[in-house]
């Protein structure tokens, strides 16, 4: 983790020393999971969080953020404010809480960083922040430097595909918040993002038939489909016997308790700290028990609509870096090969049976050490 309580120093010329009475407190910076790179559609995207802890008396409000590469000094990002609405949160506050750029005494802004950086990995990044101090009516604009931040340079881990064939629809969104991405849970005394790089994964709906739509049962959304091991593992936690929702029905009356939203799953531990979680199956569907060793392409289940399913039926699939569905940190994987067929232009359109965009006829399909893009449309080999 590294951290920053940034303050200032007044420098005097005559003496050659700093004026220490001029210090002023400021913002805490920190960045607590160290950033990862994962390759999208041929580009690289870095991805991590910065936090911004107010260490002040009176509320300050973020302006803008700039993200620099280092050395060079490179500007990677900048987010206005109007953009930093789509990319912060706030612990303990809703999604939706007013005033989303404003942070009290004490209190913590999470921003959420997909960043783009072509095919060059920065060998570390800084963090420039401009915001205001102080009560309404006197405020005044400051700049906060934050540390550097190294990016290791780790490949992400490659694995084989978790469903056979397709279309399948590779459902995430790395902004939404409260989605996988900006789910922050604190357990067992630590906040971590265990979804950080998650996929639902849904099959193709025909057109007008939207994702989460009960109107072809019992088979929507490749419920029963067979769930696969991504590579030869260790099976090492399994948990079945919860229901599915009732055919026809796309979400539970009552949101289950916290230990149980994962529903049935399955984790398989892939060695060197990584481990596969697979959730949402099928009850009675699961093929493996704790400590049995299984092949890649082996069904371990199916696609099932146990536990939390807010869109009906779905495969839950992330890489994790401890033997737990919540309290473990996200890790980035790529699938080995698949196809990439096309995608759709929002969640909107595709919750609203709109039909999906094939894939420009200039453009190769095949896609090599690569994590799918965000409702991209993919066939698995």
């Amino acid at each position: 983790m590294l951290t920053a309580a940034v303050c200032w120093t007044v420098f005097d010329p005559r003496t050659g020393a700093a004026d220490q009475p001029a210090l002023e407190p400021s913002v805490d910076l920190q960045v607590p999971t160290a950033p990862a790179t994962v390759d999208v559609a041929g580009g690289l995207r870095l991805v991590y969080e910065l936090h911004a802890t107010n260490m002040r008396r009176e509320p300050i409000e973020l302006q803008r953020v700039s993200v620099l590469a280092t050395p060079g000094s490179a500007l990677l990002a900048e987010l206005g404010a109007e953009e930093l609405v789509r990319r912060i949160g706030r612990p303990g506050l809703m999604p939706s809480a007013p005033n989303a750029l404003s942070v009290g005494p004490g209190q913590r802004a999470i921003v959420y960083f997909w960043i783009d950086v072509g095919s060059t990995r920065p060998e570390a990044v800084t963090h420039r922040l401009a915001l205001s101090v102080g009560e309404p009516g006197g405020r005044r604009a400051i700049e906060v430097q934050g540390p550097r931040v190294p990016v290791p340079g780790v490949s992400p881990l490659v694995i084989g595909p978790p469903l056979a064939g397709g279309p399948w629809v590779a459902l995430y969104d790395p902004l939404l918040m409260g989605g996988h991405r900006t789910t922050v849970i604190a357990v067992e005394g630590q906040a971590r993002i265990p979804a950080r790089f998650a996929i639902d994964w849904i099959r193709a709906p025909a057109p007008g038939g939207g994702a989460g739509k009960p109107n072809v049962p019992p088979d929507y959304n490749g419920f029963g489909a067979d769930v696969l091991s991504v590579a030869d593992a260790r099976v090492a936690q399994v948990r079945d016997g919860q229901p599915d929702l009732d055919p026809g029905v796309s979400r539970p009356l009552q949101r289950p308790a916290l230990s149980d939203e994962s529903g049935n799953f399955v984790i398989l531990d892939l060695g060197r700290s990584r481990f596969a979680v697979y959730e949402h199956l099928r009850a009675g569907s699961i093929t493996v028990r704790p400590g049995q060793t299984v092949a890649r392409g082996r069904r371990i289940g199916q696609l099932g609509s146990s536990g939390s399913t807010s869109i009906g039926p779905h495969l839950h699939f992330h890489v994790a870096d401890a033997n737990h569905t919540l309290a473990a940190e996200g890790r980035p994987f790529v699938f080995d090969r698949f196809d990439e067929l096309g995608g759709y232009r929002s969640l909107d359109g595709l919750f609203a049976g709109e039909p999906w965009t094939p894939l420009a006829a200039d453009r190769s399909s095949e896609r090599r050490r690569e994590h799918p893009p965000a409702i991209g449309v993919l066939r698995f080999k």
